[in-house]
């Protein structure tokens, strides 16, 4: 395989990398660089596979919680099997199962629900649409 094929690939998924890398939401490439120690157009080269990725950046990636297998192949699970990654896995989900918990209200504040309110809530719209007459006549 070409190595300008090979670059794009890793930075695509030093791209991906770099969305979740905040515990699930994203940093700007001068966030990343900051803490890779790098500059933001370098972190932009790698992103474009205009730069191979140093092995400088791939340990402290690692460092960090990421698998640089995943990050060199595309194979495997994204975090690695270190602390970091471990941590950083469980923030990522926890904040994932938070937002498909939380559900806005009509005064667009955040609130928390549970599966059974969900559910109520649901059978109470039904209900409530009921049959819609079609013409005011029909009222």
């Amino acid at each position: 395989m070409d190595e300008k094929v090979i670059n794009q690939e890793i930075g695509e998924r030093l791209r991906e990398i770099r969305h979740i890398f905040n515990e699930g939401t994203k940093l700007s490439a001068e966030q990343f660089a900051h803490l890779l120690n790098e500059t933001r157009d370098k972190i932009i080269n790698y992103e474009n596979g205009r730069a191979a990725v140093p092995l400088r950046v791939l340990i402290e990636l690692y460092k960090r919680g990421i698998n640089p297998i995943y990050l060199i192949t595309g194979e495997g699970d994204k975090y690695a099997r270190n602390f970091e990654g471990k941590n950083l896995k469980k923030k990522i989900d926890e904040k994932l199962n938070l937002k498909e918990n939380t559900t806005y209200a009509g005064n667009f504040r955040k609130i928390q629900l549970s599966e059974e309110e969900k559910n109520h809530k649901h059978s109470v719209i039904k209900v409530a649409a009921g049959k819609i007459p079609k013409s005011p006549k029909d009222f």
